[in-house]
């Protein structure tokens, strides 16, 4: 085998555990994203993306996000008592089960 041959075929067996370990560690699961890139390639990319995040990076991601207003729909910070669209009364968020 030549050098060339030789660094395109690592280059495609390093670039799925790269990937997987990135889209992993975005969802909070980056040893699996690793272990999916290591074991099964591109396939253990495909995996990795249709895995659902922790609960801990999706409550992080809701906190950046925001909510929906429940009268209007709009999205409104979360914190807000009065929703900036329709002007009324949010209702008190429910009590954190952390």
């Amino acid at each position: 085998m030549t050098i060339p041959v030789i660094l395109f075929v690592l280059a495609l067996w390093i670039a799925p555990i790269i990937v997987a370990g990135k889209m992993g560690s975005q969802k909070g699961r980056g040893g699996l994203g690793v272990l999916l890139g290591v074991i099964l390639g591109w396939i253990g990319v495909i995996i990795i993306a249709v895995i659902a995040p922790t609960p801990d990076v999706q409550r992080q991601e809701d906190l950046r996000r925001g909510f929906a207003c429940p009268f209007c729909q709009e999205p409104v910070r979360h914190g807000a008592t009065v929703c900036p669209h329709c002007q009324r009364d949010l209702p008190a968020p429910p009590p954190s089960t952390a």
